[in-house]
């Protein structure tokens, strides 16, 4: 047993034997977070997409379909393909339409820009739903945002590069 300075005597501390062959664990690397202020409201909320859609660079055309939130919501919104105009001014859902086929696409960019306006008496939430399908998988993008009152509206931008890998 050892002595404390008191005079006391206090327990011997155990130790543990190593195990043979076993390496002593690497310690985690820190990890330097930056820290941002955003309003709770920005964070619940989804307006801007920036994303690839990959290409298989066959023959099979590509279409897309847009989805404007639940009912009681109105919209305006201008499709684009590399500076193209597909549809302007469009209200409404956009039915699926091709656009072209995985190989006349790679390369290029969509631009879908949507003023969705809530006109429900029952929520404030707006969405929109781009649905594209074709290239290696169907893939569906899905924004919202919940206005601040009846009748408000919210923007919404999408940008999506066609790219074949």
């Amino acid at each position: 047993m050892a002595t404390s300075k008191r005079g006391g005597k206090k327990p011997a501390q155990k130790t543990i034997p190593k195990k043979a062959g076993k390496k002593p664990a690497k310690k985690a690397a820190k990890k330097k977070v930056e820290s941002k202020s955003v309003s709770m409201a920005a964070a619940d909320d989804n307006t801007s997409l920036d994303t690839l859609y990959i290409l298989d660079g066959s023959d099979n055309t590509v279409s897309l379909e847009v989805k404007v939130g639940a009912q009681g919501q109105t919209s305006d919104m201008t499709i684009k393909l590399n500076n193209s105009i597909v549809k302007a001014n469009h209200p409404g859902d956009f039915p699926e339409t091709p656009l072209g086929n995985n190989r006349q696409l790679d390369g290029k960019k969509l631009n879908i820009v949507a003023t969705i306006a809530d006109t429900s008496r029952t929520t404030n939430f707006t969405g929109l739903t781009i649905n594209l399908k074709g290239g290696v998988s169907p893939d569906s993008f899905s924004l919202f945002k919940t206005v601040d009152a009846e009748g408000a509206s919210a923007d919404y931008i999408c940008i999506i590069e066609f790219f074949k890998p």
